[in-house]
Order: structure tokens, then C-alpha cells, then sequence
């Protein structure tokens, strides 16, 4: 088993979501396919945080750029290789996401909470 080396929350992650934000921390090494749904349900919500409406992460990450914020979010955003379906749907469990996938979500929910204006 692979072991991910997960960075702390981010410090500007609204309290509210940062036990989400460790949950999948918790359970990222077990189960990187759990972390991976935690990760994309926290993107969403990190997402309505900022005004978006949090329906289609892809678009609303796209918008967030149209808006202001650096570029450089929707190359991470290519990183991650989130699938339409996995935009609609983040909670949803795709038994194929491993460590790598999770590593990356990681670091992307840290990107855009560092990278976007609050």
C-alpha cells in the first residue's frame, strides 16, 4: 500500500469544513476512493463558499478563473482528471481513484483555497 503524504488543512479552509477535510485525511491511506469522494464533496463546498453554485465543479472552477483567479487552477484542475460524472456527482464512490488520484485532490483543494479571494 502506497502511503500519501498529506499536507494540514489549508489555513484559510472555513472551519467548517476542515473536518471534512480530515476525514479523508483519516481515511486516505485505507480507502483512497472514500478520500477522494470526501475531497470532491469538500471542493463543492469550497466552491459555494466562494459564490459559485457548486453543481458542476469543473465549470465552476472555470468560472472562478473568468473571474480573476490565476489560470494555473484549471492546469491543476487537468491534473486531477475529474470526469464530468465525478463533476456532477463528487460524493459519489469510484472504486478506481488510488492514492495517486487522492494525493492530487489533495493538493488541488489546497491550491484553490490558497489561490482564490475570499
Amino acid at each position: 500500500m502506497s502511503e500519501l503524504v498529506v499536507p494540514p488543512p489549508p489555513v484559510r479552509l472555513a472551519p467548517g469544513l476542515v473536518p471534512l477535510y480530515e476525514e479523508a485525511r483519516v481515511v486516505a491511506d485505507a480507502s483512497p476512493a472514500s478520500a477522494s469522494a470526501l475531497l470532491r464533496l469538500l471542493l463543492r463546498a469550497v466552491l459555494q463558499e466562494l459564490g459559485r453554485p457548486g453543481r458542476n465543479l469543473t465549470r465552476d472552477v472555470a468560472a472562478l478563473v473568468d473571474a480573476g483567479a490565476p489560470v494555473s487552477l484549471l492546469r491543476a484542475l487537468d491534473v486531477i482528471r475529474m470526469s464530468e460524472d465525478q463533476a456532477r456527482h463528487p460524493g459519489e464512490i469510484v472504486l478506481t481513484d488510488g492514492h495517486a488520484e487522492a494525493q492530487n485532490l489533495f493538493m488541488f483543494v489546497n491550491l484553490l483555497v490558497d489561490q482564490t479571494p475570499r
